[in-house]
């Protein structure tokens, strides 16, 4: 019973962080994007955290560490659990600055891509802080090298990243950009291409690489994350 209820703590505590930092970004838009990331936000790294678990576990049974689900279940529900602690304790820098930024207008986007690039930052530094620190925790006293233990840490790191990233794409926006109805953007863009026609996180990814001609008529406020 116990530890039934020490699951269910960390996962509403998980949930109610994220959706503080959730809130704080949506803000850089309206309320309104502010209050759909209440629910956004949890359900991205809730799902996320799902869906790794079980990968997590086959990569490193691959590199050779013998863990069990449980093991590695704990392990992600304390990573994300912690990835949440930390964005909420800077969610109200985030909104500080979500409020009080330069807003995009006809001439740009403003200083909305500075937000996004601070926040996006932001999450990957602090996901890969938790990552560590839950990794080390677990792997700690097991007979695995070095190279085995870097293996297995950049292997989960990628699998976050690639998880994260796509499940986040379906959820778009989370931002937004100002001069786009809140009212006229749906609660998640799914698999709608985005303004340069990628239909994935993968694909857009790859077009930050090789980017692809914008499509003729093509004007700043059709774009959002």
């Amino acid at each position: 019973m116990s530890t039934r209820r020490s699951l269910l703590r960390d996962v509403l505590l998980t949930a109610l962080a994220a959706a503080s930092y959730g809130f704080a970004i949506g803000a850089v838009h309206s309320w309104l994007f502010a209050a759909r990331n209440l629910i956004k936000f949890p359900l991205l790294i809730l799902v996320t955290a799902l869906v790794c678990a079980p990968a997590y576990l086959l990569a490193a049974r691959f590199v050779a560490a013998r863990l069990t689900l449980e093991e590695v279940a704990r392990l992600v529900l304390g990573l994300y659990r912690d990835v949440s602690l930390l964005l909420a304790v800077l969610a109200p820098v985030c909104l500080f600055l979500a409020r009080t930024l330069r807003p995009p207008d006809e001439g740009g986007l403003g200083e909305y891509p500075h937000f996004l690039g601070f926040n996006v930052l932001l999450i990957a530094a602090c996901g890969s802080l938790a990552l560590v620190r839950q990794t080390r925790m677990l792997l700690r006293g097991r007979p695995l090298t070095r190279r085995q233990g870097l293996a297995i840490m950049a292997a989960w790191l990628l699998l976050s990243l690639l998880v994260g990233g796509q499940w986040a794409w379906y959820l778009r926006p989370f931002f937004g950009v100002a001069s786009v109805s809140g009212e006229a953007t749906p609660f998640c863009l799914g698999t709608l291409t985005d303004y340069r026609g990628a239909a994935s996180f993968f694909e857009a990814v790859y077009q930050l690489v090789d980017p692809p001609p914008l499509p003729a008529g093509y004007h700043l406020r059709g774009w959002g994350r």
